[in-house]
């Protein structure tokens, strides 16, 4: 029975394999093997490139794919095996069957249709965090926490922002409440918003006064909260409410005034979160790439040239080298994590291993092996 389960899964694990891979022949020729081989496997490449187009309903421009796709052919062929090879007056002529990984091949097709079509995709993910350092206990208390983060989550995910799971979220809240800090640190914020894909952080906290009334409790609440730029470690706006609530109980007026008050926070950042976003995924965020073990003017430039062709990276250039180290920059319309990737993957096509080693807001540190 083990036998036939393990076997199931490896039939399962196949089909997958070969649902993002395509074995394909081509040739090519150059006036040495190298040459010849890069060819035949841009035209391996090139076949994959005609079949995405093809069903798409946006024609990308054909300078573009060459520049921004082709020009990184290895990049996508996961092995290849030389078929034939003869040499003749103009150098070699070498065919192959190549393995194109057509899932890394297809994401950049469209990355490059999604640029010139001017979208922006998708909405952000964003990371509610309640700061847990609040003296007053009533204000700690878990039901009314509660209350006031589902109506935080209840105004984001009607308006189709995603949010990381509560889970993460109460994690983040106790290692703050651990610390003796009194306001958040943003690179922590940043750099652990970033842990969970979250593009921004929501950082919030609460006070408050509880009056006796007439016939009960009154509550009145001050939510302030702090929208954070995580790939960049920057606060985009900060906001201020108050709201009332009133109870036969303490915890019946906080019940009440929460919920609200979470709610009410919301809908004065939604149209500069939408603001920032869309103008990140159209004009892209600056980035800082810092490899250890670089500083060779060659490899530099090979760096810096590889990596502005990937789809989403513009305005590459090294800003300081020396001591081992260089520093790049460069502007990127993608995620952090889609950064990090091309990193990887310009260092695979130049024959590198690379580590990160750190990051902290739009800040990387990677060290070459």
């Amino acid at each position: 029975m083990k036998r036939i389960v393990l076997f199931l899964i490896s039939l399962i694990l196949a089909s997958t394999t070969v649902a993002f891979a395509a074995s394909v022949t081509a040739s090519g020729e150059g006036p040495s093997k190298e040459a010849a081989l890069a060819t035949a496997m841009r035209r391996a490449v090139e076949q994959g490139v005609g079949t995405f187009v093809k069903s798409s309903t946006t024609v990308v421009d054909s300078a573009l794919v060459d520049d921004k796709i082709l020009s990184h052919s290895k990049g996508y062929v996961t092995s290849y095996k030389i078929l034939k090879q003869d040499k003749n007056s103009d150098g070699f002529v070498i065919t192959i069957t190549a393995t194109v990984d057509n899932k890394l091949l297809k994401g950049d097709i469209d990355a490059l249709t999604i640029l010139r079509k001017g979208d922006v995709v998708g909405n952000p993910r964003i990371l509610v965090a309640f700061s847990n350092k609040s003296k007053d206990r009533i204000f700690k208390d878990k039901e009314f926490t509660e209350e006031i983060y589902n109506g935080i989550v209840e105004s984001l995910t009607d308006k189709q922002f995603r949010v990381v799971d509560k889970a993460a979220a109460e994690r983040f809240s106790m290692q703050q409440a651990e610390t003796h800090e009194i306001d958040v640190d943003l690179n922590k914020a940043a750099a652990y918003g970033l842990k969970f894909h979250a593009e921004y952080t929501l950082f919030y906290s609460v006070s408050g006064v509880v009056r006796d009334g007439v016939i009960g409790k009154s509550v009145l609440l001050n939510v302030k909260t702090q929208l954070i730029d995580n790939t960049r470690s920057q606060i985009i706006t900060s906001k201020k409410v108050e709201q009332a609530g009133m109870g036969q109980t303490v915890e019946q007026a906080l019940e009440k005034a929460a919920r609200e008050g979470g709610k009410k926070i919301v809908n004065p950042m939604i149209d500069i979160l939408q603001k920032n976003w869309m103008d990140m995924q159209q004009n892209g965020a600056m980035y800082t790439i810092v490899i250890d073990g670089v500083d060779d003017p060659e490899e530099i430039a090979r760096f810096t040239e590889m990596f502005e062709k990937f789809p989403l990276a513009t305005g590459a250039k090294e800003v300081e080298s020396g001591g081992g180290k260089t520093t790049f920059e460069a502007t990127y319309k993608g995620k952090r994590d889609q950064l990090d990737r091309d990193v990887i993957r310009t260092a695979k096509e130049l024959g590198w291993a690379m580590k990160k080693i750190r990051a902290e807001g739009a800040r990387s540190t990677w060290k070459k092996q």
